[in-house]
């Protein structure tokens, strides 16, 4: 069996007090339910409030790179019979583990990771690179043989993860490329200071719930990487990482 931990942040806009109902489903690739659970909440005026539940699936089927099995997480928020919001939110069940002796453990399984870089652009078609593309790129590596990519060198779109999630890829999810030190005169580094919490931790939020995701990177061919500074910098990247997940470990692309 498998415990799903499920967090729930609910905001209320509104000017009064509001009580309602949180359920949690999960739902496989057939459409059919297969485990939920509910919470009461309330939420006061312009405030924010976490509903944690477990959730307990007998004999699920994991995620695989060979058996990219899939769920959907439906989350609805009701008021009585009135239905005030739902987010649908894909996952995958599977365990990931990495040994000095084996390597890296998918499902208690040792699977050799057969890897690219891939990034953000699609050649010709630039940054807005349509999903038909993604889907023949990756296809064309998959029937080389790849089972895993290396996002470099910024965090790629949602939608090329649940292409990664749906045919079976391992993914390092990297992001920066620079830190404080400039590689070229207007790049990151002019907002790192402002901003680089704010990012990762959106990052993270976005493609944690994405089975493919098995290492973080926090960055490439970082300048900072051989200094003093830059220890302190990784050491503080680091934290922000394994505080919103603790379920994968950090590397920085070279």
């Amino acid at each position: 069996s498998a415990m799903v931990m499920v967090k729930t942040q609910v905001e209320n806009t509104g000017t009064a007090i509001t009580n309602a109902t949180l359920t949690a489903a999960i739902v496989d690739e057939s459409g059919h339910t297969i485990a939920s659970e509910k919470s009461s909440l309330s939420v006061a005026a312009n405030a924010s409030a976490e509903a944690p539940l477990q959730i307990n699936v007998t004999s699920p089927k994991l995620w695989s790179v060979d058996h990219p099995n899939l769920y959907t997480m439906h989350i609805s928020i009701t008021n009585g019979k009135k239905i005030l919001d739902e987010y649908d939110q894909p996952f995958g069940i599977r365990t990931i583990k990495y040994s000095s002796t084996d390597g890296f453990l998918l499902n208690g399984q040792r699977v050799k990771m057969n890897g690219v870089c891939i990034h953000h652009d699609g050649g010709c078609v630039g940054a807005a690179v349509p999903l038909k593309i993604w889907q023949q790129r990756l296809q064309k590596l998959k029937d080389m043989g790849c089972n895993a990519i290396r996002t470099s060198h910024n965090p790629q779109s949602p939608e090329f993860l649940d292409l990664c999630d749906k045919m079976g890829f391992l993914v390092m999810d990297e992001a920066f490329d620079v830190w404080e030190g400039a590689k070229v005169k207007n790049d990151y580094h002019l907002y790192f200071d402002e901003w680089h919490q704010k990012d990762l931790v959106a990052q993270i939020h976005r493609d944690r719930n994405h089975p493919s995701v098995v290492l973080w990177s926090a960055g490439n061919e970082i300048h900072d990487q051989s200094s003093a500074r830059g220890t302190q910098l990784l050491k503080e990247l680091l934290a922000i990482f394994h505080a919103e997940d603790n379920t994968r470990p950090v590397t920085t692309g070279s």
